[in-house]
C-alpha cells in the first residue's frame, strides 16, 4: 500500500472517535457505578472499559501503523477530556504502553506461527474469538505494564486486585465493544440493502 497522509488521517480520525466516544461511556456510565463498590480500584481500572477492544481491532485492521494512530488518539483525548490535567512521565509511559499492547500481543502470537492480522485472513465467526484471545493475552500484558508503571502509586496489598481488575476490565470491554461493533455492522448492512 502506498504512503498516503490523506489514509492515515482517516484512519486516526476514526480510532481518535472511537476512543473518546468509549471514554466517555467509561467515565459517565461505568465509574460512577464502580466507584460506589470498588473505589480502591475503580483509580486505576475500569472492569468494563471498551477502549481495550478499540485497541483490539485497531492493531488488526492496522498492524505496526496502529501504535502511532493509538497514540495520538491518547493524547488527543486527554486534551479533550482533560486538557486541565497534568501531563507526567508516568502517563507517557502509559500511553506508550496502552498503544501499542494490543500490536505486541498480534506478533507473539504471530510468533507462534498463527497470524492473526485481518490482512491475513478471512473473516469469519471464528475472527471475533480469535480477538478476544488477543485482548485478553494484551490485557495480560497492559496490567502488568501498568503495575510496573505506577507501582509507588498502587498500594502493595492493591497490586494483585488492581491487576485482575485491569484484566477483567480489557476483556469485558473487549467483549462489549465487539457486541457494539457487531450490532452496528448488521444496522449498517440492513439499512444499506
Amino acid at each position: 500500500m502506498p504512503f498516503s497522509i490523506d489514509y492515515h488521517l482517516k484512519n486516526i480520525l476514526y480510532v481518535t472517535i472511537g476512543y473518546i466516544v468509549s471514554m466517555i461511556l467509561v467515565k459517565s456510565l461505568i465509574v460512577p457505578a464502580q466507584q460506589a463498590y470498588l473505589p480502591m480500584i475503580t483509580t486505576f481500572a475500569a472492569l468494563i472499559f471498551p477502549l481495550h477492544g478499540v485497541r483490539v481491532v485497531t492493531a488488526w485492521l492496522f498492524g505496526g501503523w496502529s501504535i502511532l494512530y493509538l497514540f495520538i488518539a491518547n493524547c488527543v483525548m486527554h486534551l479533550v477530556l482533560t486538557p486541565d490535567a497534568e501531563f507526567t512521565l508516568k502517563s507517557f509511559y502509559a500511553w506508550c504502553l496502552v498503544s501499542s499492547v494490543a500490536w505486541f500481543s498480534f506478533e507473539i502470537v504471530r510468533m507462534t506461527g498463527i497470524n492473526l492480522y485481518r490482512h491475513a485472513n478471512i473473516i469469519s465467526t471464528n475472527t471475533w474469538r480469535q480477538l478476544m484471545l488477543i485482548a485478553f493475552i494484551s490485557s495480560i500484558i497492559n496490567s502488568l505494564g501498568h503495575n510496573i508503571i505506577f507501582a509507588g502509586d498502587i498500594l502493595p496489598e492493591n497490586s494483585l486486585p488492581t491487576m485482575l481488575a485491569f484484566m477483567i476490565g480489557d476483556t469485558l470491554g473487549t467483549f462489549f465493544c465487539f457486541l457494539a461493533l457487531m450490532f452496528s455492522l448488521r444496522i449498517l448492512r440492513r439499512f444499506g440493502n
